[in-house]
């Protein structure tokens, strides 16, 4: 499924790719720039992620009480976020109220005010958002996981970074990050819905046009995968296990195949992870699996919530289906059922027109090709019992990484 579109520049160099639909009167334009993790020291760990977060939070012109209003007014919103490599900064509005929403959005862009107080109160939020996360042990186990895999690449730390970098941030850092990544604006912008491309590329340019951009930061090596174990143990009555290794990045000519092993494994209540571990074995509560596709530091792993008791029984469960796709060729039913999934799941995320363009700027901003999920999702249509096994013969064939989070005291297995 290609998102049909066209492709302009600013004359600063900046790429805006627009997308008119006539199926709705929703319009939402997102900006997208490189940030995160991978672009932070373990000192900065979480500070474009509070950045992103004060960003909408009143301009020079307005406080941030006086911004709601007057999106409150329009029936509009602004908001902003990042993941571990990208970050975005979004309006969604009507077709009656677009115009003056991106007033607005461009006004947020281009005169953040990163209020002293916003910024505390972000902090404050942001602390205790990593206090509550705490008790979230599939979390803590997927932290502990990448901290094994990753290991000293900056893909290993939280987007939210943690308590004792967070607690020293304050207003001066905090903007000084927004001047790195908006250099002074977002490379790349995207629009879809009902909305008249002239006008909005006309506001553009007037706003961004003049101001060459400054290419964003280079992106850091590639990871060199970690393998091993870990344990963490806490006061909880169960048992989060994580098992699992490198995988294809979106460029690996492997990269359907995976996505077709993936959902093999962990991809609904039919896949083998949660018919053979939980329904036939009654090792856990809770068992999938997560294929943590990036540009690069690619991983696939399973994981199974269960009791302490068996938690040593699980995780040779978990390892005991990667070695099974290492040595078995999987059934042709099973490739069919994992199609339909992953083509169903393709197209139900691309529902809305935020979901639309977010996988436009995304597919830009990594280069991928606007076709790069059609290409995909036709390749998945060739993957074959083979295809697959030598797959798991090329990635799994190896020392996993597994984090195990268990009671203290629980048996070391």
């Amino acid at each position: 499924m290609v998102l049909e579109h066209e492709r302009h520049v600013l004359s600063c160099g900046a790429p805006v790719l627009t997308r008119p639909l006539e199926s709705n009167d929703i319009v939402v334009i997102r900006a997208l720039t490189p940030m995160g993790p991978l672009y932070e020291t373990d000192d900065e760990a979480g500070l474009s992620s509070l950045m992103q977060s004060v960003l909408t939070r009143g301009t020079e012109r307005r406080s941030a009480s006086e911004m709601q209003d007057a999106l409150a007014d329009l029936g509009s919103d602004i908001d902003a976020s990042t993941g571990s490599d990208l970050g975005s900064v979004s309006m969604r509005a009507t077709t009656a109220t677009w115009e003056r929403t991106l007033d607005l959005y461009i006004e947020t862009l281009t005169a953040p005010a990163f209020d002293a107080r916003e910024v505390e109160t972000e902090i404050e939020q942001t602390l205790g958002a990593l206090e509550a996360r705490e008790d979230q042990l599939l979390a803590r186990a997927t932290d502990l996981f990448r901290e094994v895999f990753y290991g000293e690449h900056p893909m290993h730390k939280r987007v939210l970074g943690y308590s004792h970098t967070v607690a020293t941030f304050d207003r001066d850092r905090v903007a000084a990050c927004a001047r790195s990544f908006y250099r002074p604006f977002p490379p790349i912008v995207v629009a879809g819905g009902r909305f008249d491309p002239d006008i909005l590329l006309a506001r553009l340019e007037s706003a961004f046009g003049t101001t060459p951009i400054v290419p964003p930061q280079p992106r850091p090596a590639p990871v060199a995968p970690g393998s091993g174990k870990r344990r963490l143990e806490l006061e909880r009555e169960a048992a989060y296990l994580m098992h699992g290794f490198p995988a294809p990045n979106w460029r690996d000519l492997d990269y359907p195949v995976a996505r077709v092993l993936d959902a093999i494994l962990g991809g609904s209540m039919s896949s083998r992870l949660f018919i053979e571990l939980r329904e036939k074995q009654a090792l856990g509560y809770q068992v999938s699996s997560i294929y943590s596709d990036q540009l690069d530091g690619s991983f696939l792993a399973g994981y199974i919530v269960t009791d302490p008791g068996r938690a040593d029984q699980a995780a040779r469960g978990l390892a005991e289906q990667f070695r099974r796709v290492v040595e078995e060729p999987v059934e042709e039913d099973e490739i069919l059922a994992a199609r339909r999934y992953l083509r169903g799941s393709y197209l139900i995320g691309a529902e809305t027109n935020s979901a639309q363009a977010m996988r436009l700027g995304r597919h830009e901003a990594y280069s991928l090709g606007q076709d790069f999920g059609a290409r995909w999702l036709t390749a998945i249509e060739a993957v074959t019992p083979e295809a697959i096994q030598a797959l798991a013969r090329r990635w799994f064939d190896r020392e996993p990484t597994c984090a195990y989070v268990v009671p203290r005291g629980a048996p070391m297995f």
